[in-house]
């Protein structure tokens, strides 16, 4: 033990002076507690690692924190070991050595290690505890994302600091070398009280993160199993590192008062406190993710023959790789059910249910027009049109509650389905009921629960593009669900009585169509909100096997090219670009009577987007084999003139009849130019160093016309 003076010198390198080699090294029962704890630590962690390494598949969400906490954990028990043994052999402290400093080229070796692995262990383990956060906001591949981004930043952080700083490494008062950069009572003080204050704030978070995640996550008998089973070993785990972080908070802050006010050496045992919570923590924190289940750690040593358990087993097993990703999985398919019911019941709802809506949802403009017109921009074109819509009708809706009982009651299902408990709106219903009686569109068969099962079964949410949002396909892929983005609601909410009577007017226009626009509340999540559309799939159900190739096209250049990247690949597997098309195709293959047509149409769509100031949408273009279904197109091509045409120049699999069409529509045409749309122009061309760089977000007028002369005009070329 120091005496009072020894004691008193601690203050000596906080004052820029050297240590004597006698100060503040660990004590024998400090050496002893880390010979015997880490080890133990080292070895599990190393074994956690090694499972890791071997399956790949516990990697993902929360496998990656688990994965950099556990390295940390070792690289933590092996300074604690290492420090423990040359403290007992040479009986002095860790300082000018290879602990803390060697030369000038090799420095600070085990100080810097302890320094970098205690921030990205204590960053990781924070993040693991807003993961239940994350899942209910559908917000986890981001949240992995911005985790890497800390990690790699805080690592370089702490290597530029080091590389540029002088002797900021140096013995801490419990013995372990670290990165001390302070000389000061004041900044020690604040220091010690901003780690208990980020360490209560971290546990009243995730008090908070357990008590919301077990609200939010419904006890359905899909998600029971996945649910328990997470939240057990994350409250466990989440609970102990608390409870440990705070002790060790604690202890440091009574170590640290004792050094410079109370000098009392009987208030050093805090000292040995400190360094035994610390080894206990990340041993602690191993054993619980050994024996996490979730993770798949421990072997299994029961055996049945029983075929039932055999399949529950296996079943269990591969929910157990990442049960955090299950649970989120599980919720999309419950939002998928819980939205195909939503559209059945209001499918069915009474006319006279029907309320105005300007008050009760969207009120906030969020899509950086400057407008509160219902109408947005009109333009001369509407004056010449028949309107047989009335502006009362775009700003009416339905609304209805959804939940368990609701869904026996109207759908009566036998089978049992679970949905969320919310709050479901159809926007303008008379408006969209008008397309879908025309087009002859049976939506309550579409999304029929019962037949889309398998469907929702095998969903697990994929992304719709840049944006993030996703898709569902109806069971006989005739219509699409897509999610939307709040500024898309908005747009399409003020253009709607344009677009509607655009499209009354131009029957063969190849804006692709959507048949409803729809918000769902969940009741117990109110200010989250998901909006969707129902739109036409131009594929018309056909199997993706007969799908030959598929083309996204903008009349951009710039970064519009993907077999450059994949030369080799299969077309029919990949949405291919505007050069792709130019090099592949060089323009439509149809007959001449079409071809002025067409062009037609094309331009006066994208006049109309252009005077609705839209931009960023796209020409899909989709070459697809009938072969045996030829039959089946005919009842689509009466009305689909200009979306489905035969192709002269390519012909079907049998070579007896032309069976090989161009599928054509105009799609995502609800992005409006905004702050965000020129910030990323401008960052590009600042990227790529070209202020003329053609790239794909320009002004309305800009994007339509290059859209009209890059694209239209080469792809149906007038002759």
């Amino acid at each position: 033990m120091y005496t009072d003076e020894q004691l008193y010198n601690c203050q000596i390198p906080l004052q820029k002076q050297k240590y004597e080699d006698e100060k503040l090294k660990l004590q024998p029962i400090d050496c002893w507690i880390f010979i015997l704890l880490s080890p133990l630590t080292f070895f599990g962690s190393s074994r956690i690692i090694y499972q890791f390494l071997k399956n790949t598949k516990l990697f993902g969400i929360p496998g990656d924190s688990v994965f950099v906490i556990t390295i940390t954990n070792g690289i933590e028990s092996a300074v604690q070991f290492s420090t423990a043994i040359y403290v007992l052999v040479t009986d002095e402290a860790p300082m000018h050595n290879a602990f803390c400093e060697v030369n000038a080229n090799v420095k600070q070796i085990t100080g810097l290690a302890t320094s970098i692995v205690f921030m990205i262990s204590n960053l990781n383990i924070f993040v693991y505890a807003a993961y239940p956060l994350a899942l209910i906001y559908n917000a986890l591949e981001s949240t992995a994302r911005i985790l890497r981004i800390f990690n790699y930043s805080l690592l370089a952080l702490i290597l530029l600091i080091v590389i540029l700083g002088e002797k900021i490494v140096s013995t801490t008062l419990n013995g372990i070398c670290a990165i001390s950069a302070t000389d000061s009572i004041t900044w020690d003080l604040i220091i010690s009280l901003s780690y208990l204050f980020v360490f209560l704030l971290f546990a009243t978070m995730s008090v908070l993160y357990a008590i919301t995640f077990k609200k939010l996550i419904p006890k359905f008998s899909t998600m029971r199993q996945a649910r328990g089973q997470y939240l057990r070993y994350y409250q466990m785990f989440i609970g102990f590192s608390i409870t440990m972080k705070l002790l060790l908070g604690i202890f440091s802050g009574i170590n640290l008062l004792n050094c410079y006010i109370f000098l009392s050496a009987q208030l050093q045992v805090f000292g040995t406190l400190q360094n035994f919570t610390q080894a206990l923590c990340i041993l602690g924190q191993t054993i619980i993710i050994f024996k996490d289940p979730s993770f798949n750690l421990l072997p299994s040593h029961s055996q049945t023959s029983d075929n039932n358990t055999v399949n529950d087993n296996q079943e269990i097993s591969l929910q157990q790789f990442n049960v955090l990703e299950q649970l989120h999985k599980e919720m999309k398919k419950t939002q998928v059910t819980s939205m195909l019911a939503g559209v059945q019941i209001l499918r069915r709802q009474k006319q006279e249910d029907v309320i105005q809506y300007r008050d009760l949802v969207i009120t906030e403009d969020q899509d950086g027009s400057g407008s509160n017109s219902s109408q947005g921009d009109l333009s001369e074109l509407m004056e010449a049109m028949s309107q047989p819509f009335t502006i009362e009708e775009i700003e009416e809706c339905l609304v209805t509650n959804l939940n368990n009982q609701v869904l026996k009651e109207k759908l009566n299902i036998d089978q049992e389905i679970e949905v969320f408990s919310m709050r479901c709106i159809l926007y303008a219903p008379k408006i969209f009921n008008y397309f879908i009686t025309i087009d002859n569109i049976d939506i309550d068969d579409c999304f029929d629960l019962i037949k889309n099962s398998s469907k929702i079964d095998q969903f697990t949410g994929p992304d719709g593009g840049k944006s993030g949002e996703f898709f569902f396909f109806s069971y006989n892929n005739q219509l699409i669900i897509k999610t939307m983005r709040q500024s898309e609601v908005n747009t399409y909410k003020k253009r709607l009585y344009n677009f509607a009577t655009y499209q009354v007017n131009n029957p063969l226009s190849l804006l692709n169509k959507i048949y409803g626009m729809y918000t769902f509340e969940r009741e117990e999540q109110s200010n989250s909100r998901v909006h969707f559309l129902i739109m036409k799939n131009i594929s018309l159900g056909i199997p993706r096997s007969q799908i030959l190739r598929t083309y996204d096209m903008k009349g951009s250049e710039y970064d519009r090219e993907v077999l450059i990247k994949k030369p080799s690949s299969d077309l029919s597997q990949m949405t291919l670009k505007d050069i792709d098309f130019f090099k592949i195709e060089q323009q439509l293959w149809i007959d001449e009577s079409i071809y002025k047509k067409l062009n037609q149409y094309l331009i006066s769509d994208s006049i109309f987007l252009e005077k609705q100031k839209l931009i960023d949408y796209s020409l899909l273009v989709m070459i697809i084999d009938w072969n045996q279904k030829e039959e089946d197109l005919q009842k689509h091509l009466d009305g689909q003139k200009m979306n489905i045409i035969p192709s002269i120049k390519e012909k079907g699999v049998l070579f007896i009849v032309n069976q090989i069409y161009y599928h054509i529509a105009i799609i995502d045409y609800l992005q409006q130019w905004n702050v965000n749309k020129s910030l990323e122009r401008k960052t590009k061309k600042i990227i790529k160093m070209n202020i003329q760089l053609d790239t794909s977000a320009q002004e309305p007028d800009i994007y339509g016309k290059r859209f009209q002369e890059k694209l239209i005009n080469r792809i149906v070329p007038l002759k």
